[in-house]
């Protein structure tokens, strides 16, 4: 066999293991939307993101679409049962009321569609919110398309994320981060790099906590970042516990202020209680499936 014909056939095996890992960390409604989420009911290029909403009168989905055309789901909520989560790893933030039951103050970073604000709603009634979302289109089309708005609990602000932290507030019991951890430049102004950015924005959010207060984010595990964003949170916080999402390339991190350690027998006990509260989570299955 000639060098030519092998070199032929290493190129042709990586390009089958390219396209395997790309079927299998995208989501296949990338593949097949339209059967899949519904026809386009809008579309619209904004200051920062590509923006498409699909669905029906009964649901909705808001999309973010990539240079090449890729669809990125982001949101998605049942208008007949808004209070219902149905993003897999808006479920797994909500893990953080294993660490901290009581939040009657929360601060959510990335707005999307609402999901997350509308499963507080109906399912944390002492619970006030505050939401940061840096792009206007992406308010104007939740309340047009998904029925989020500001209420007498909700407050909505339109701003950079980095900057609403950087200003003192009430403190927060929980802030849900489901939004870039880090800025979308390499370098900022002062020449800082964007993972010592990612250290002051983390600093920020923790002094914006109460004293045992938890922090929810999202990550994607296949970014080359991801390491360097867990690394940063583990300088950060005292506790750190990351879960992996089944067949979603995400990763939830929990983060809390304080050190948090319980025997098993404690974290089902806790979630048992949890659960009576807000039956709508399965807390009691969530505790049983993690391993030590």
């Amino acid at each position: 066999m000639s060098r030519r014909t092998i070199f032929q056939i290493l190129r042709l095996w990586c390009l089958i293991v390219a396209v395997s890992f790309a079927i299998w960390y995208i989501p296949r409604s990338s593949f097949f939307p339209r059967a899949s989420l519904g026809a386009v009911l809008h579309e619209e290029t904004s200051e920062y993101s590509k923006i498409r909403v699909r669905g029906d009168d009964q649901k909705r989905h808001l999309l973010f679409v990539s240079d090449v055309g890729v669809e990125q789901l982001q949101s998605t909520i049942d208008l007949e049962n808004p209070g219902q989560l149905q993003v897999a790893y808006t479920k797994t933030l909500f893990a953080s009321l294993l660490f901290k039951q009581r939040q009657e103050r929360v601060l959510l970073i990335g707005l999307g569609g609402g999901g997350m604000v509308r499963f507080v709603e109906e399912n944390l009634p002492e619970t006030s919110i505050e939401v940061v979302e840096i792009d206007p289109a992406v308010v104007r089309l939740a309340d047009k398309y998904f029925e989020t708005r500001e209420g007498i609990r909700v407050t909505i602000h339109t701003e950079d994320a980095f900057d609403f932290v950087a200003r003192q507030h009430e403190p927060f019991d929980a802030i849900y981060l489901d939004a870039f951890l880090r800025p979308s430049v390499d370098h900022d102004p002062d020449g800082k790099t964007a993972r010592l950015k990612t250290v002051e924005f983390l600093e920020a959010m923790k002094n914006q906590l109460v004293r045992d207060g938890v922090l929810a984010c999202n990550l994607i595990s296949y970014r080359r970042t991801t390491p360097n964003d867990l690394k940063a949170l583990r300088e950060v916080f005292a506790t750190v516990e990351q879960y992996e999402v089944p067949g979603s390339g995400n990763v939830v991190v929990i983060a809390s202020k304080r050190k948090v350690k319980r025997t098993e027998e404690e974290w089902l006990r806790a979630a048992e209680i949890l659960e009576s509260r807000v039956p709508a989570l399965a807390f009691q299955k969530f505790v049983a499936d993690q391993k030590p």
